[in-house]
């Protein structure tokens, strides 16, 4: 009896304890009594039928990691509904979230910000060793100019021979074409060194003047000049404008249904969020396989596949179409993707 009694007084104590912890814990009105704490309408269930909000409000300080799971990507099952529909069936989950069935699935915009913020972390924790005389990691000494110096040096040195050549009078006329072609040939190497040169100095912060298609021009030939400084420039800038890739994409996803009434731009644009949220997902594996030391050719060639099946199996269940139709459309589809992502990177190496 006295036992029960101390019990008793224990559980009297702990509740007034928790009380001055977290003073009026959990009490909101029961469901389906009162009036909605939000907006005032009349509350008949689990949740207001004018805005939504739960008739029983939590507020524990373990409500706080509740909220920030579901406010996350709704982890409450969604997730998992998800990210299996996604890798094996995606075109049955893009058709199905199109006709409305929403509920059980994190939506596509939700999944893509997941996806390109994972990336972004993936990428920042493998790539946080930086090499002694790296700039971010990346190799930007001087002896790589001073060789892009010595080339432009040689450039304007054949050019000078070539134009004193053809200035030297008693020239046939074949040598004289064969001087000029070669002089032409050599003024292109120089204007491309040049192109290196400029962008080189820009990313290194000596500036850059031209425009877009200087722009352009001088990133390509960097890009050939240091590949792995371009390389790390992609990789550290997709992720901040990744969303620009859904607006490339979607006027040559709308090229393989012309003027089709039964898909609208909406339908297109879920249907590229979720293929591109799937490659990033897929692209973090590659990068935490690769530090695992475990992307081997034979791996890469596999994740390969299966991103090429992955689109064509979206591609034919989101659109409902048939073998015969898919693969008509199947090399476009390709071919469109390869332009969107070298647009995109184009965009990217434009953007810094």
């Amino acid at each position: 009896m006295t036992g029960g009694i101390e019990a008793a007084g224990d559980a009297v104590t702990g509740a007034m304890l928790a009380r001055a912890v977290e003073p009026a814990h959990g009490e909101a009105q029961e469901a389906g009594h009162g009036a909605c704490l939000n907006c005032g309408a009349p509350v008949t269930g689990n949740y207001c039928a004018q805005c939504g909000q739960a008739a029983h409000l939590h507020r524990s300080f373990m409500a706080i990691g509740h909220d920030l799971a579901h406010g996350v990507l709704h982890f409450e099952g969604k997730i998992w509904n998800t990210l299996p529909e996604l890798a094996f069936r995606p075109g049955k989950l893009t058709r199905r979230y199109i006709h409305g069935e929403r509920a059980k699935f994190v939506s596509p915009f939700a999944l893509f910000l997941f996806s390109a913020f994972l990336m972004y972390a993936i990428f920042s924790l493998t790539s946080h060793h930086a090499p002694e005389g790296t700039v971010q990691g990346v190799k930007m000494n001087g002896e790589a100019k001073a060789e892009l110096a010595k080339e432009i040096a040689k450039a304007d040195s054949r050019i000078r021979k070539l134009e004193r050549e053809l200035g030297a009078g008693g020239l046939s006329a074949s040598r004289r074409e064969r001087l000029q072609e070669r002089l032409a040939d050599a003024r292109e190497e120089r204007q491309g060194l040049t192109l290196a040169s400029g962008l080189t100095d820009a990313l290194v912060g000596e500036g850059v003047n031209g425009g877009v298609a200087g722009a352009v021009g001088k990133a390509v030939s960097a890009a050939a000049k240091d590949p792995e400084f371009a390389y790390y420039k992609l990789k550290a800038n997709a992720y901040k404008f990744s969303w620009t890739l859904i607006l490339i994409s979607l006027p040559f996803l709308w090229l393989l249904f012309p003027f089709s009434r039964r898909f609208k731009m909406y339908d297109h644009a879920i249907y590229i969020t979720y293929s591109i949220a799937f490659m990033s997902l897929l692209f973090s594996l590659s990068m935490v396989l690769s530090v695992m030391h475990v992307a081997t050719g034979l791996v890469t060639f596999v994740l390969l596949l299966f991103a090429a099946w992955h689109m064509y199996r979206q591609f034919k269940d989101a659109y409902s179409l048939g073998r015969a139709g898919t693969l008509l459309r199947l090399p476009f589809l390709y071919l469109f993707a390869c332009i969107a992502l070298t647009l995109f990177f184009t965009f990217l190496v434009m953007m810094g």
